[in-house]
């Protein structure tokens, strides 16, 4: 029996992957509301700093994501976004449960495309601190 977290995977085809600190990720894009220019006027909601919570260096952020955490949209800067993509030929490797930390319980596995590894971020995660 695959565990809930896979099926749920399996069901979510399409992911939008971005750059955060020179890593790719990726969020299912049931959880996106809007793609913005970070030129694009601010619209003053609350901010993320995924930069901070992952420990990686801030580049210049090129784009703001706004995602839907918990009924409420948040505001996510990235450096790069890639166009929206289908995984299900990407192979699946859960997140090893003997490495999981307080520090990275947002990160639920991880896709390799062929060319580098991608981590499956779930923002709820981010949210709620589960």
């Amino acid at each position: 029996m695959e565990p809930l977290g896979e099926i749920e995977r399996k069901e979510e085809e399409h992911y939008l992957v971005f750059d955060v600190g020179g890593y790719p990720l990726a969020v299912r894009i049931s959880q996106v509301e809007r793609v913005l220019d970070d030129d694009a006027p601010d619209s003053g909601m609350d901010t993320l700093d995924l930069a901070g919570i992952l420990g990686c260096k801030k580049e210049r952020a090129g784009f703001r994501l706004q995602i839907m955490i918990t009924d409420k949209i948040k505001s996510v800067q990235v450096d790069r976004v890639e166009p929206i993509k289908d995984l299900r030929l990407a192979v699946w490797l859960d997140f090893p449960k003997i490495m999981r930390r307080a520090d990275n319980k947002m990160i639920e596995g991880f896709f390799f495309d062929g060319s580098r590894m991608i981590s499956l971020i779930n923002f709820e995660r981010i949210n709620r601190g589960a």
